[in-house]
């Protein structure tokens, strides 16, 4: 690659994340259905045309949006699985306590973006953000799962397709409890109790499997911690008990 593709490239890069930080602001503090694309023109001063130089659409901005957030993910989570000291049913659990911990932090971006990400509408994109995630762990956790075996944990029937089977579990479980908070969010009035207890039936049903699939001893697998979820739900976001999520510094930009 000569001098100046790379200096292009890297221009091209800083133009892109000015304009995904700015709706990233824009997202936390008036939400992504009311945020516009105009708004982000008028806020960093470009025109149309820079804009739709990046974005096609509103929703390829959130694809790239939500790319990025687990782009970071990734490298806060990918270290448990790398590490030589823990045994596999170890990681698998700091793997899901370290995503749960992870988007707690990020809280108040991520409740703000939560609702657009469950719309029909946004199927496709969900769907192929999903996939892009999945490629990103699916290669470490299998590993884990081949770990498991050498370590005696893990005796499942049919051990080449067990990674790819408990992966998709895990995923399927994962937005099993994101409908379910949607739910709560969506119906305030609804018992928190009762979400509760479905949320238990849920991570207890799908742990159940997973323990089953990779035929692991019952309860030596603990993946979803229910206080932690509790922290999602309306009373306590209400209350500020979510932590304050870091916006990127505006800057101005240049097309």
């Amino acid at each position: 690659m000569n001098m100046t593709r790379q200096i292009n490239e890297k221009t091209r890069n800083n133009k892109l994340n000015e304009i995904l930080d700015c709706a990233e602001r824009l997202i936390y503090s008036t939400g992504y259905e009311q945020m516009s694309i105009q708004d982000i023109i008028s806020q960093l001063g470009i025109s149309k045309g820079a804009f739709y130089h990046y974005f096609d659409s509103k929703p390829a901005l959130m694809e790239a949006l939500i790319n990025r957030t687990s782009r970071k993910a990734v490298d806060v989570i990918l270290p448990v699985l790398e590490d030589p000291h823990l045994t596999a049913p170890e990681k698998l659990e700091k793997f899901y306590s370290h995503t749960n911990r992870w988007k707690t932090t990020q809280q108040p971006y991520l409740m703000a973006i939560f609702k657009a990400w469950y719309k029909d509408e946004n199927a496709i994109i969900r769907q192929k953000l999903t996939r892009d995630f999945s490629e990103r762990f699916y290669v470490q956790l299998n590993r884990v799962f081949q770990q498991g075996i050498e370590e005696g944990f893990f005796h499942p029937t049919y051990p080449d397709m067990t990674g790819k089977v408990v992966f998709s579990l895990m995923i399927d479980l994962s937005d099993s409890l994101g409908m379910l908070l949607l739910s709560l969010i969506n119906s305030p009035e609804s018992s928190e109790d009762l979400a509760t207890r479905r949320m238990e039936e849920t991570i207890l049903a799908y742990t159940d499997a997973i323990e089953r699939i990779l035929g692991a001893r019952p309860g030596s697998i603990h993946l979803v911690d229910i206080e932690m979820l509790k922290k999602w739900f309306p009373r306590n976001l209400q209350s500020g008990q979510s932590p304050v999520h870091t916006l990127p510094e505006r800057k101005e930009i240049q097309v």
